[in-house]
């Protein structure tokens, strides 16, 4: 049995794609077997990957036309990592699903004896049918958030939904992390957000992502962070005093690692 971690936040542009796949990959690259899970219709995940747009979720979940999983997955070019890919046909999806009993467990359902070692969702950035199977498929949420003045909210969003679906018993997903995106030391704004985000949520705030264009340009020629620049600050972190480095996709892995044990 998978662990199922979901990357999710209902605010959009704060990283959310670009976490799930560097994760999933970080993870591949540590030896396990990942599948990479994309919910959102934009197919982000596919071009982050660098392979080609496909309808591998609408053909896994579409009512009657249900294909197994292992007919849905499509290799992503790396060792360990497979991928179900998202397009324009996830809307149909979401309409046809909408009539459907118990279509919060349409995840749980088909990812629940998935012969990998984790499973993780990007979610898309609204609250719809997929967002809330994700979250009742889930053993863990992950919460980027990008650090501006509306970050606090959008985490107490997520984090409101994961709640409303636990009190009708639907889910034992816990938070696993909040993890703030886009980090830049030398600007005042990123360093009181930080603080303000670390204030409300203690512990629950893990080490920041610095901003960091490569995050960008990678996707551009299908490469994930590891394969573009392995040495980026994104992956990396910032040094600081006595050659320490503080936050970075690296030491997000690090305390991941501790879940997956």
């Amino acid at each position: 049995m998978p662990t199922i971690i979901a990357v999710s936040n209902q605010k959009g542009g704060v990283g959310k794609t670009t976490t799930a796949v560097t994760l999933a990959h970080g993870l591949a690259r540590r030896g396990l077997s990942v599948l990479l899970v994309d919910l959102d219709s934009q197919g982000n995940v596919a071009d982050s990957l660098g392979v080609r747009p496909g309808n591998d979720l609408y053909r896994l979940l579409f009512p009657g036309l249900e294909e197994s999983l292992d007919q849905a997955v499509f290799p992503s070019g790396r060792d360990n990592l497979d991928v179900i890919r998202s397009d324009k046909h996830t809307a149909a999806l979401k309409i046809a699903l909408a009539s459907v009993d118990f279509r919060e467990f349409v995840l749980s359902r088909v990812l629940e004896d998935a012969p990998y070692d984790v499973v993780l969702l990007d979610c898309a950035p609204s609250i719809d049918l997929l967002h809330t199977a994700a979250l009742v498929a889930a053993d863990y949420l992950i919460v980027p958030t990008k650090l501006d003045q509306l970050a606090v909210k959008g985490v107490r969003d997520v984090l409101q939904t994961l709640e409303g679906i636990k009190r009708v018993g639907s889910t034992q997903c816990a938070l696993m992390a909040v993890l703030p995106t886009f980090y830049d030391r030398v600007t005042n704004e990123s360093t009181a957000q930080l603080s303000h985000l670390t204030r409300v949520f203690g512990a629950d705030v893990w080490p920041p992502i610095p901003v960091d264009t490569n995050c960008r340009v990678a996707p551009r020629f299908g490469q994930t962070l590891w394969e573009y620049a392995p040495r980026t600050r994104a992956l990396q972190g910032l040094e600081i005093e006595g050659g320490r480095r503080i936050g970075g996709y690296v030491q997000i892995l690090e305390r991941m690692m501790a879940y997956l044990a």
